[in-house]
């Protein structure tokens, strides 16, 4: 008896192309179920007082470099991704969508002694990266909305218990000591779900 073969294997090649169909619409199933979530924070910073100077003193040509002010703040990752069915392992990529920071006190005061500003993000085991900056700050502004640096992927940050913000500022003026500023985060997550 004389098999034909073509024909035998005709059943085989739409079996696979049935059940790599199928694969296909289950991956893109699973890319719409991605979890897309903002995650805020808010931390307060006190604007360091310069050795030296005092506010309302005339500063050097050029202006000078405020100390740097490093805040720590409570990530509650293991909360979040509980809270949104999913897990360090499964997250795909986190990134920093907008960073605000605004005087809290006293509330006479601007921004006007500020040249630049930018933000640093780490962790106790990972190195500084520029997460946030700003070089044109209005006039009389009370609240500054930085420009985020969004390719940077901060997931294996995001996943520790604690993030370490760290400014560095330009100044054209002293700033009154003791200002208070409130920093406002939100960062971006994505992630696969558990299930």
């Amino acid at each position: 008896m004389k098999l034909n073969y073509p024909i035998m294997k005709r059943p085989i090649l739409i079996a696979l192309v049935g059940f790599a169909t199928i694969l296909a619409g289950c991956s893109k199933i699973k890319q719409l179920a991605n979890i897309n979530v903002d995650i805020p924070y808010s931390t307060q910073v006190t604007v360091p007082q310069v050795q030296g100077y005092t506010a309302g003193v005339a500063l050097p040509a050029g202006g000078l470099e405020l100390p740097t002010v490093t805040v720590a703040f409570a990530t509650n990752s293991q909360t979040y991704l509980s809270q949104y069915g999913t897990a360090a392992n499964m997250v795909t990529d986190v990134y920093l969508k907008s960073l605000v920071i605004q005087i809290q006190a006293p509330t006479n005061q601007n921004f006007n002694f500020l040249d630049n500003v930018q933000v640093y993000m780490s962790t106790a085991t990972l190195p500084q990266v520029l997460v946030a900056s700003e070089s044109n700050i209005p006039e009389g502004s009370t609240t500054l909305n930085l420009t985020t640096n969004t390719d940077v992927d901060l997931k294996t940050y995001f996943v520790q218990d604690t993030i370490y913000l760290t400014m560095a500022a330009h100044v054209n003026a002293i700033p009154a000591a003791g200002e208070q500023l409130n920093i406002s985060s939100v960062f971006h997550l994505t992630a696969n779900p558990l299930d």
